[in-house]
């Protein structure tokens, strides 16, 4: 008698928490208010990082980076700025990183687009300590980039390897969806488990990634490093550079750019439990 109720009392609490497993809010920002640098870290200087981009990163600076109405807003604007170590270049933006960072969970941000001739805003994560090495052997993992003369289309991609001029990159690929991601808000999503990405375009899954493999044998010693520590999350709006392969670009086009802004309404991270 009394192992069958054990084992009814096992089954019930099982089915309880079978019931009740789901997706738990542990980390959001809404941008309501209150100081963004609390909250963030702001990346400034005027290298180009590794991209040749055009722009340079300006330190929480009202005119680059505001809330309003419960948004945030990154703005890239044409003037000259200089960090008094690069030459000095047309263009200031922001960039600002997670002051938190995590492994695995559910990430989403809800936001539109800018739109015009070589903006590129992009959300994605880098490794909180390089534990296997300098980029790209600690990884990166690209939630969504976008070129702004391409108002359809999206991408995102995990970046691995052994140096910078010997590596590898999986992912989505370039998408083209039927909107413009100008025009209206989309939640742009990542699902990162021990097993698997996933890239998510409001709530549908759009493209898995395994992390079951040794995505660079003789660097790598287990499946899915170097997807298996820690990273933090990135918004930033950058103006050029390599990403765009060579087209080239007038500074006066940034005259005519439709939406020089990345608009983000929220910013949300999820566990499992």
């Amino acid at each position: 008698m009394k192992s069958n109720v054990f084992i009814s009392t096992i089954f019930a609490w099982s089915h309880i928490q079978l019931v009740f497993a789901g997706w738990a809010l542990v980390w959001e920002d809404e941008f309501n208010g209150g100081n963004l640098a609390g909250r963030w870290n702001f990346e400034t200087g005027c290298s180009g990082n590794g991209n040749n981009e055009l722009q340079c990163y300006t330190n929480n600076r009202y005119e680059n980076v505001r809330q309003e109405n419960g948004r945030l807003i990154i703005t890239a604007r044409k003037e000259w700025w200089g960090d008094g170590t690069h030459p000095d270049k047309q263009f200031t933006s922001t960039r600002m990183t997670t002051k938190a960072n995590w492994l695995h969970g559910k990430f989403e941000i809800r936001a539109r687009l800018p739109k015009g001739k070589h903006l590129w805003p992009a959300i994605w994560m880098m490794p909180s300590a390089s534990v296997y090495g300098v980029w790209p052997r600690s990884g990166e993992i690209d939630i969504m980039e976008y070129r702004g003369q391409r108002p359809q289309q999206i991408l995102g991609t995990l970046h691995f390897g052994a140096a910078w001029n010997n590596k590898g990159d999986s992912g989505t690929g370039e998408r083209n969806f039927s909107v413009d991601f100008s025009q209206d808000f989309h939640t742009f999503g990542l699902d990162w488990s021990p097993w698997a990405i996933q890239w998510i375009l409001d709530g549908q899954v759009y493209h898995t990634e395994t992390l079951q493999r040794n995505f660079w044998p003789g660097l790598y010693t287990n499946n899915g490093q170097p997807f298996d520590r820690n990273f933090y999350l990135i918004l930033n709006l950058a103006v050029g550079g390599s990403f765009f392969g060579g087209e080239p670009f007038d500074p006066s086009e940034a005259d005519r750019w439709p939406k020089n802004t990345l608009e983000v309404d929220w910013v949300r991270k999820y566990e499992w439990r």
